[in-house]
C-alpha cells in the first residue's frame, strides 16, 4: 500500500469582505463623479424653460402690439424702466416692456421693441428676450 499525499487546495467559492467593499467604494466614486453632471442638467434644464416662457410671452404681446391699428400705436416707452402703458407685470417673475419709435419720413413707419425680463434669477446671467419689428401704414 503506498502512502498517497492529500494536498489540501483553498476554496474560491465565494468573495471575501474586503472584495465586496472594495468593490462599493468604486461604484460610490463613480457615482460621486457623475452627480455634478446630473445638477448641472437641471440647471440647464430650468433656464431653458424659463427662456422657453419668456418667447411665449414676448410673442404674445409682439403679436397683440401688431394686430393694433397704425394709428393707436403712440410712439413712447422704456426697454430699461416701467413706464406706464408701455409695459406689463400681470405674470410674477416677468417684466414686460416695449418702445414705440416713430420713423417719420414720408413712409411713415413705426418700429416696436419689446422686452421681456426674468425677474427671479437663481443662478447664471439674467434671463430675457428682445423682439422687434416695424410697422407701416
Amino acid at each position: 500500500m503506498g502512502c498517497g499525499i492529500v494536498s489540501a487546495v483553498a476554496s474560491e467559492n465565494g468573495t471575501s469582505l474586503l472584495e465586496v467593499l472594495v468593490a462599493l467604494l468604486l461604484i460610490a466614486m463613480g457615482a460621486l463623479s457623475i452627480a455634478p453632471m446630473f445638477v448641472s442638467s437641471a440647471d440647464a434644464n430650468a433656464a431653458g424653460a424659463k427662456i422657453s416662457s419668456l418667447s411665449s410671452m414676448a410673442t404674445a404681446r409682439m403679436e397683440s402690439l401688431r394686430a393694433t391699428a397704425f394709428h393707436a400705436l403712440i410712439p413712447g416707452g422704456s426697454l430699461t424702466t416701467n413706464v406706464t402703458a408701455y409695459s406689463d407685470t400681470t405674470d410674477p417673475g416677468v417684466v414686460l416692456r416695449w418702445e414705440i419709435v416713430d420713423g417719420g419720413g414720408p413712409t411713415s413707419t413705426k418700429t416696436i421693441r419689446l422686452t421681456a425680463l426674468a425677474v427671479s434669477q437663481l443662478s447664471g446671467k439674467p434671463k430675457s428676450v428682445e423682439l422687434s419689428t416695424l410697422r407701416s401704414r
